[in-house]
């Protein structure tokens, strides 16, 4: 049975857990709010209970119950583990597979293009491209904030025997965010308050831009100075 592989104690933590979970949403779903109510009267009733036999018949029941309640929890209304981290981590997937959509480095051979008559293009691209996937990469890690791995470092410090091999490899990927999260952000910026570094992140962003739309006017005017010249000779 699947309540042998767990504590009481363990199984009882987790009820209290989705008791936390089902009240952060019980004002507008009746479901939730009734599963609450139940699943704390169950556990409350066993810490009034007197009688040593009778505690250990309650616990059994409530574990039982607690042990199928999040054995469907697919249908349970509560936000289940790891849930908000999945299109993050689909990202970041990509981007340690190198399967983001920019054009491969070898496009840009400056020796094989240096004498063509598409070089400016190239330049041009070649800042797009690398601009594109810094600020791709600077907005990916601006959505991992703390708050938003911090519900998820709860279930797997306090739950993560009860989590499905699924919920599981979703967590690999936190050790990952941290580490890109260090890399980007440096250790010097730990000082920093939270507005310093969003100002910083948005000036960054905006200088990326910046250059973006100087390096496109500069072959604007290269392009149509070019057309010009070549009408002058027809």
């Amino acid at each position: 049975m699947e309540q042998s592989k767990h504590s009481e104690d363990q199984i009882l933590k987790l009820g209290k857990k989705l008791v936390k979970e089902l009240e952060l949403v019980h004002t507008s779903n009746t479901l939730a709010r009734w599963m609450a109510h139940y699943l704390a009267e169950l556990i409350n009733n066993i810490d009034k209970c007197e009688s040593k036999e009778e505690k250990s018949k309650l616990q059994k029941e409530c574990c039982e119950i607690i042990l199928e309640i999040w054995k469907k929890r697919e249908r349970v209304p509560i936000e289940k583990p790891t849930e908000r981290l999945k299109p993050i981590i689909d990202v970041i997937s990509l981007l340690k597979k190198n399967e983001h959509p920019f054009i491969p480095n070898r496009f840009f051979d400056k020796k094989k293009g240096s004498k063509n008559s598409n070089s400016s293009w190239l330049s041009f691209l070649e800042i797009v491209k690398n601009n594109s996937e810094r600020i791709y990469r600077k907005s990916l890690i601006a959505m991992i904030s703390e708050e938003l791995l911090e519900k998820d470092k709860e279930w797997i410090e306090e739950h993560d025997s009860f989590l499905s091999d699924d919920e599981k490899s979703v967590v690999e990927y936190l050790n990952s965010i941290r580490e890109i999260t260090i890399s980007i952000h440096g250790e010097e910026e730990k000082e920093e308050t939270e507005n310093q570094k969003i100002k910083k992140l948005f000036k960054e962003l905006e200088e990326q831009l910046n250059e973006q739309k100087e390096e496109l006017l500069s072959l604007k005017k290269k392009t149509l100075n070019a057309l010009k010249n070549k009408s002058k000779k027809l």
